[in-house]
This record gives structure tokens, C-alpha cells and sequence, in this order.
């Protein structure tokens, strides 16, 4: 009965009327509808906003009153005359109307019933990293070790765009996801994207046997992210997605009707904005401030990182809040910035910790269910700061219920490589000296592996403050130590010797070596500055990492960390005395930021390029996958991860570039899709041996799940959408899944 009720109800598709919200500049002035005032309303709403972050949420007459004296304290000139017109233009075609904000709703599809269990076990991927745990682990093993090659495709969905060699669409187009498998349904969103200006970003639920569409919800405003939460209600509320926006939107979906969340905002939507933006910030930066996918959900409550952009001051800040899951209410907020008052605001001098954007969660956080702990991983400070700029590259423990700061350890101070700490914490009890310890493990961009006891803080495998390499010229934006774990070394590379460059094609050995030596190259450490005033520099790991946002998983039954890292060197040459030392997201220009690069990174110095092949002369593999013994805190394998197909035989073991996450199972099997070659493989998970491997339409730069369908059959599903910073041109819209025969 409960079937076929559900069955009933869920064919009805559930789609915004709305347009999504789109493109900026001239674009948008042309889209505003004509009449008395638009040249007025164009000419000074443009100044220091994209039109359409102006016009994206109509408002009453009052609040565009208080709009227009904001915008006029905060340094808008405008005569009396054009303030009239602006205003009546306003009202004439972008005021609320009674009862809402004005937002777009999807259509209605019936009275919310809670009609889907809450379920557990392994037949369930609930949450983005297998659970709040972020283990990636799956009970599972109808797949195993000795079948995984026979796996065939059981199905493909696809989103909309079909597939096309126009390369990556900037951070908001990529289709990064993880689904969600809850109570026998799949979820997941999709984006927008320039390629079909048409193409709304969606949350859509999809039978997890066929790849059947139940319902789709058509978003009014793009979705980022590599996943989405679930909360599962209770016995007065449905279950709801929860998932950030563009602009800083929070919004819910009810999953037995998919429509908004009755009861969470206004319709469905909070404004996440608000509360982290100064006066003197205003709405200049709300295009580029989101939420970033997946949040976390811990009881009641939805607890957010934030991505407000990566410029210097004056920008949003990006404080950890938690929110009420019924009302969307906020709850609690913990400042990542210090502020007056608050511990170590004295590691800040004068007024530098204001508007100052970094230190922020844009990754994966970790909860204990348990416990009430929150693990949150920050980024780097986007400033230039004197000081460790705490909480930036910091691990935070913090108490969910109430946001309190339990504690924290710094994993780079004043960090000017943009290493952050992008991966995810992960949970697990593990083996210390004979004794079940439990633990927090997290790795950073630059290849170190830490471990801590997730109750004290404790360093579990060492955390020791050493002297770092310093600048040529006197400087005080170089911290003199970082802290190193004692063991395992470096997960990733950190340096390499002239004779490792490789020899792949005919002359490259050669040019490589010949580059190295008319440069007088020198490759620094770990936390060398990247450029130097005496000579040209070669530094590991560069800013993507090593491990990034993908992160790892953990089998239990091996006490094995998996994780995927790329080996890319940095190379700089030599720059004029006083040039610095090449910080990170430092000074840039008060106004809108520029649009975000697309496509992959162009190829910089030290590379090689023969036959429309471009390489980098540093030394493979260019990515591997990587196995920790924990109990042992040592290596215990290393296998390359990724072919460089256009040198054919020479390619195999090479490595790739990668961004992506990896999962683990019973059955002894890693999946892993991540590298830019269209693969998507499988290895043992005791030797690192390949067991089975798939070419996709795109590359797969996101984490794939495992489930049981309700036909007893184990799937493996994985989105392969293309693009991202270490990507090709080819992009796709296809979630792929696959099953043995």
C-alpha cells in the first residue's frame, strides 16, 4: 500500500514557473522591462551591483525605500530627480506582492504527507560522505574483489545539456555531485549553465534501478555544490533537502511533494546573506557569496560553511552557522575572524580581522552524531594580515548544539599558498597503542596527514612546530615554523630532483633539462616561498593540492586511509628585488570581482610541448592513489592514478591531473573516478592493484556512492560532468551507474 500511494504521488512533477537567474552587465539591461524610469534605474543601480542581484527579489515599497537611503549611505550619488524615477520604476515593475517575498514557486502537487521512512544501514547513502562520519565506506560486498571486472552499465541519466567540447563553465556549472539514496530513492542536484541559458539547476529524485525521473524541482537560482543534505523531519514535519544557492540563499524542498518546505523562511527560503555583510560591504558582493554544498545536519539543526569569495577586505565573512531546521531561524554563529571579545582576537592586529572573508568553511564538515562534536576545516585568510591568522587552515571543534569552540589546531600559519584544508574531516575509531582511539583524520593541500583525538584534541601522530624555509629579503608574511606530524612523511610530493624530470617523447628530457639549467632552477621545501628576487623556483604541492576537497575514505576491517593526491610543481621565475613572495588572494581591486576563469588552468613554465601535447616537466606520477595504515602511521601502498592517453604506451603510468573523491567497501574494492582521462576505476583495497576500469563520456570529478536496489542488486553510481581546473574540454551531463550482470 505504501508503495503504490508513493507511486501515486511522486509522478507528479513538481517545476518552477520561474525564470533562473542568469547573466549580468549588458545582458541584464537589455532584459529590463521597458518604461518611465529604466534609463535612471540602469544608468545608477548598475554602479556597483549586477542589475540583476538588484532586481532578484522583489520587495515592498518600504523596503525599497530603506534600499535606496542604504544604498545612498553607503556613497550612491543620485539627484532627487532620479531617486523619483528610480523608485516608480521599482514599484511599477519589481514590487512584492501581498503575502510572499516574490520569489519563484514551484507549482503544488499536493498536501505534504510524511509518506518515506528514515532508514538506516547499508542499503542507504544519507548523507554526502556515506554519514556524518565522512567514512565513504559501504557494508556492502555483493561487489567484491573477484567480480568487480565483470560490472556493465545498468543505466544513464542525464540533466540536460547533453554532452560538448566547450571546456569548463567556471565553479557554478560544474556537476560535481554525490547523491543521496535514502528509503529507495535517489537524490540530486544539477546545474545551470551558459552552454543552455534555458536550463534551470535542479533538485531532482530519480528511481536508483532505472535512473527514471519521480519529480524535479527547477530552482529560481543556481546550485553549486557537490551534494546535497537530507534532513528526515519529524512526526509534524516531511523530510526536507537542504541545499545553498547563488547569492546566498539557504533554501528547503519538501521530498514528499518536491516543492519548497512550508514553514522554513519565506517559502521555502532564507537569506543567508544577511548577518555576515557589513555596511561597508553592503549587497557589492553578494554574486559572488554562496553556501556551500552539501551543509550539515546534526538533530534539528542545519549548520552551514560559507564561500563569500576569495578577494581581500573589505568582503563578507564566512562564520559557521547553524540554523533551525523547521524555521530556518539562526541558531547559533561562530566567528571565524575573532572578534573583540573572543579568544585569540589578540593574534590580530588593529582593526585587520574586519570584513576579512577567509578562514572559511568551503569544503566538508564532520559531525559526531554521538557526541555533539562539529569538525570544520578552514581556508585561508584572503589577507594579508600580520600574524598566524587564526582561524585560517585550522581544524575547529566545535559544540553543535551552541557553537562553542572546544578546540582547534592551526595546520598552517599565514598560509600565502592557498593551501587551505578543503578535505573533508573523517571519523573513525581507530587502533592507538593496543587501545581503540577516537579519532579525526584530515590531510591539507600540501600532502601532510594529521591525525587528533576527536574528544581532547590530541595529536595522535605527532605535532611538531618546525623551522620552514624563509624569504631572500627580510619579511614578516613567512612564519618561521609549521607544525608537521611525525609520521606517515608527506602523502603527496613535496620536491624533486633535476635528474627525476621525465622522458616521455623524443626531446623532452632534453628541453625539460635545458629549461631547468638556463633558469638556474632551485626546488625549494615544504612552505618555501613560491618566488624568489635570486633565482627561479620549483615548489610542491601547488594550490589545488595534492589531496583536495575529494578526500578520503577509511575501511575499518584494513584500518586503511584512502586518499587521491596530484603531484603538479609550481614554477616561478626570477622576479626584481621587492616583488614579495607571491601570497595568495592578496589586494585585490575595491568593486565587483572579476568573472571566474574557465576552462582548464593554461599550462605555465617548466612544461614541455610536442604534437599539440602539452606536459609538465615535473616528475611523475602526476597523481596517485594513496593507502595510510593507520594503527602503523605509515604508507602502505602508492599506486599511479590516471593514463595520459595521447602518449599511448608511454601514458600508462604517468598519472593525471585529478579532483574527486574515492569510496571503500566491504568487498575490498576502492572506486574512484576523479582524473581527467574518463576513467573510472577500481582497485583492491589491500594492494592498491586496478581490478577494473570504464571509460566515461566526461571526466568524473566527484565522489561516487554504492546502494542496494530494491531487485537485490549492489549499484555503483558516479557523475561525470567534465570540466573543473584539471579537466579537458569535454563536458557531459551523465550520471552513470553500473552493476553485475
Amino acid at each position: 500500500m505504501k508503495r503504490s500511494l508513493f507511486g501515486a504521488m511522486v509522478s507528479v512533477l513538481a517545476i518552477t514557473a520561474a525564470n533562473a537567474l542568469a547573466q549580468t552587465g549588458e545582458d541584464w539591461i537589455a532584459r529590463l522591462p521597458q518604461g518611465p524610469g529604466r534609463a535612471e534605474f540602469a544608468a545608477n543601480c548598475s554602479k556597483c551591483h549586477a542589475i540583476g542581484t538588484v532586481t532578484a527579489k522583489p520587495k515592498s515599497a518600504a523596503d525599497w525605500d530603506e534600499t535606496l537611503a542604504k544604498m545612498k549611505k553607503q556613497g550612491l550619488i543620485i539627484t532627487p530627480a532620479d531617486e523619483t524615477a528610480v523608485r516608480s520604476y521599482l514599484l511599477a515593475h519589481y514590487q512584492a506582492k501581498e503575502g510572499g517575498m516574490g520569489a519563484p514557486m514551484p507549482v503544488a502537487t499536493g498536501e505534504a504527507k510524511v509518506l518515506y521512512p528514515r532508514p538506516t544501514g547499508a542499503n542507504q547513502w544519507p548523507a554526502y560522505g556515506g554519514g556524518g562520519d565522512n567514512g565513504n565506506f559501504s557494508a556492502l560486498a555483493q561487489i567484491n574483489t573477484k567480480n568487480v571486472g565483470k560490472l556493465q552499465p545498468a543505466w544513464t541519466f542525464r540533466y540536460g545539456t547533453g554532452p560538448s567540447k566547450a571546456g569548463d563553465q567556471g565553479l557554478d556549472s560544474r556537476f560535481e555531485v554525490t547523491p543521496l539514496l535514502i528509503g529507495g530513492v535517489m537524490y540530486i542536484s544539477t546545474p545551470a549553465t551558459p552552454l543552455k541559458p534555458d536550463l534551470k539547476a535542479s533538485i531532482t529524485a530519480i528511481r536508483p534501478e532505472t535512473g527514471e525521473v519521480i519529480w524535479k524541482y527547477e530552482s529560481p537560482k543556481g546550485i553549486h555544490g557537490r551534494g546535497i543534505a537530507y534532513w528526515p523531519g519529524d512526526a509534524k514535519t516531511a523530510p526536507r533537502l537542504i541545499f545553498g544557492t547563488d547569492e546566498g540563499y539557504l533554501m528547503a524542498v519538501d521530498v514528499t511533494t518536491g516543492q519548497s518546505a512550508k514553514g522554513f523562511g519565506r517559502s521555502g527560503v532564507i537569506d543567508a546573506y544577511i548577518g555576515v555583510a557589513s555596511e561597508i560591504v553592503g549587497e557589492s558582493r553578494r554574486s559572488t557569496f554562496t553556501i556551500p554544498n552539501p551543509v550539515t545536519i546534526w538533530r534539528d539543526l542545519i549548520i552551514t560553511g560559507a564561500r563569500p569569495g576569495e578577494g581581500g577586505p573589505p568582503q563578507p565573512r564566512g562564520d559557521i552557522r547553524a540554523f533551525d531546521a523547521r524555521t530556518g531561524r539562526q541558531v547559533w554563529a561562530f566567528h571565524v575572524i575573532p572578534e573583540p571579545g573572543e579568544a585569540n582576537h589578540e593574534t590580530w592586529v588593529g582593526d585587520e580581522w574586519r570584513d576579512t572573508s577567509g578562514a572559511n568553511v568551503w569544503s566538508t564538515m564532520a559531525i559526531d552524531e554521538e557526541r555533539g562534536i562539529l569538525y570544520a576545516p578552514t581556508g585561508d585568510a584572503n589577507s594579508g594580515a600580520k600574524g598566524p591568522q587564526l582561524y585560517s587552515d585550522t581544524l575547529l571543534a566545535l559544540d553543535a548544539a551552541t557553537g562553542k569552540l572546544l578546540w582547534h589546531h592551526q595546520l598552517t600559519h599565514h598560509d600565502i599558498w592557498d593551501w587551505d584544508s578543503p578535505t573533508p574531516p573523517l571519523l573513525a575509531d581507530v587502533m592507538q597503542g593496543g587501545k581503540k582511539v577516537p579519532a579525526v583524520m584530515l590531510t591539507g593541500k600540501h600532502g601532510l596527514f594529521y591525525m587528533f583525538d576527536r574528544v581532547t584534541g590530541e595529536p595522535l601522530n605527532g605535532f611538531t612546530e618546525k623551522p620552514t624555509p624563509r624569504a631572500d629579503e627580510p619579511t614578516d608574511e613567512v612564519w618561521p615554523t609549521q607544525p608537521f606530524p611525525d609520521a606517515p612523511g608527506p602523502i603527496a610530493r613535496i620536491t624533486m630532483k633535476r635528474e627525476e624530470i621525465p622522458d616521455l617523447l623524443p626531446g623532452m628530457k632534453a628541453a625539460c633539462t635545458d629549461f631547468w639549467d638556463k633558469n638556474g632552477i632551485v626546488v625549494g621545501d615544504l612552505y618555501a616561498p613560491r618566488q624568489s628576487s635570486a633565482h627561479a623556483t620549483l615548489t610542491y604541492p601547488s594550490p589545488v593540492g595534492g589531496p583536495n576537497w575529494g578526500g578520503g575514505s577509511y575501511s575499518a576491517p584494513l584500518g586503511y586511509y584512502f586518499v587521491n593526491v596530484q603531484n603538479r610543481p609550481v614554477y616561478r621565475p626570477k622576479v626584481a628585488a621587492g616583488a614579495g613572495v607571491a601570497m595568495m588572494n592578496r589586494n585585490v581591486p575595491a568593486g565587483p570581482p572579476p568573472p571566474r576563469p574557465t576552462g582548464p588552468r593554461p599550462p605555465q613554465g617548466f612544461t614541455y610541448t610536442a604534437n599539440g601535447v602539452n606536459l609538465t616537466c615535473g616528475a611523475t606520477p602526476w597523481g596517485e592513489l594513496v593507502a595510510v595504515d593507520v594503527a602503523k602511521r605509515s604508507i602502505a601502498w602508492r599506486v599511479p592514478l590516471g593514463i595520459t592517453e595521447a602518449l599511448g604506451k608511454a601514458g600508462l603510468n604517468t598519472g593525471a591531473p585529478n579532483i574527486g573523491g574515492n569510496i571503500v567497501t566491504a568487498g575490498g574494492v576502492v572506486f574512484i573516478g576523479a582524473t581527467n582521462d574518463h576513467r573510472f576505476r577500481a582497485f583492491d583495497a589491500k594492494t592498491g592493484k586496478l581490478l577494473w576500469q570504464t571509460v566515461l563520456e566526461a571526466s568524473a570529478h566527484s565522489t561516487p556512492i554504492t546502494y542496494m536496489g530494491a531487485d537485490g542488486k549492489q549499484y555503483v553510481v558516479v557523475a561525470a560532468g567534465g570540466g573543473t581546473a584539471v579537466g579537458g574540454p569535454e563536458m557531459s551531463d551523465t550520471l552513470v551507474a553500473y552493476r553485475l550482470p
